[in-house]
């Protein structure tokens, strides 16, 4: 159910995302040039459409690698076939799940980040 119609749909979710006319490009341009607050904008408008997708996509992420973890046979049966497979694809969920997790996390170090800067140069928000 999570590859045949949960994932897809996120994907599809994601794609009219990145294609809506709220998701400018043309904004985060702008912002490379220097400008603080226009970035804030973006960041804290797209963040909130992009956080629920993120944090299905590790779930899903973690229960295929926990079904994938349950299949593997014990080394007593004698049955391996397969399980060399089975553990590429944990690490391929373990590689997704480490570039989901520094994608969510890339708000809160912005924000921080962020937060220094004020702090260093004395502004007030």
């Amino acid at each position: 159910k999570i590859f045949l119609e949960k994932m897809p749909r996120q994907i599809h979710r994601l794609e009219e995302l990145l294609r809506s006319s709220n998701f400018d490009w043309k904004e985060l341009s702008a912002v490379r040039s220097g400008a603080a607050a226009p970035l804030n904008n973006f960041l804290n408008q797209h963040y909130t459409h992009l956080k629920p997708i993120l944090l299905d996509f590790m779930d899903d992420l973690c229960k295929i690698r926990l079904w994938i973890v349950c299949l593997i046979p014990r080394v007593e049966d004698g049955d391996n076939k397969g399980v060399e497979i089975q553990h590429e694809v944990i690490d391929v969920c373990n590689e997704g799940l480490s570039s989901l997790d520094s994608l969510y996390r890339y708000y809160f170090r912005y924000n921080i980040e962020r937060a220094k800067d004020f702090g260093k140069k004395g502004e007030v928000w």
